[in-house]
């Protein structure tokens, strides 16, 4: 039972989308239908005697499925929500003709343009407390954002990673 509540993860996604409450707040719709899978599986389990674990290691098999599920969805969802070099090929796809490079920039993400990427990356950094607004300048937060930033760097060069951005 688990793992057909966890398939049905893009359902539970399509019905969040809709409402006009959670529109332009994709991280919130995607946590919200997890708390959707998630209540529909104990539920279900609670409810229906065949879909009910029968003990702990059976429930905790069921929470792996979902866990691994809700992964493996928040992947794909990353790649759609944030795939800014898909954004080029959807702003090709409107355009309908070929475009020049400053055409693309100009009418990506819908006529916001190129901008929008710093923008929008900005302003998560910002609302998750990891970089603040000085005037004109942005700088990191302390301790926090100082602190992700070094743990960043040392990962990328742990992990011989190289250029990253």
């Amino acid at each position: 039972m688990a793992l057909l509540v966890a398939l049905a993860l893009p359902v539970y996604l399509f019905a969040v989308a809709r409402f006009a409450r959670l529109a332009r707040r994709n991280a919130l719709q995607f946590l919200l239908s997890c708390v959707v899978m998630l209540l529909l599986w104990i539920v279900l389990a609670l409810v229906w005697p065949l879909a009910r674990p029968r003990g702990v290691e059976e429930t905790l098999v069921c929470l792996m499925i979902l866990g691994g599920a809700t992964l493996f969805y928040l992947e794909v969802w990353a790649l759609l929500s944030r795939g800014y070099t898909l954004g080029v090929l959807l702003t090709l796809l409107k355009a309908d003709r070929p475009l020049a490079g400053e055409d693309i920039a100009r009418l990506y993400k819908g006529g916001e343009g190129i901008t929008w990427i710093m923008r929008h990356r900005l302003s998560g950094l910002i609302g998750a407390g990891l970089i603040a607004r000085q005037g004109e300048a942005i700088a990191l937060t302390r301790p926090r954002g100082l602190a992700i930033a070094r743990s960043y760097g040392l990962s990328i060069v742990a992990l011989g990673l190289g250029r990253t951005g």
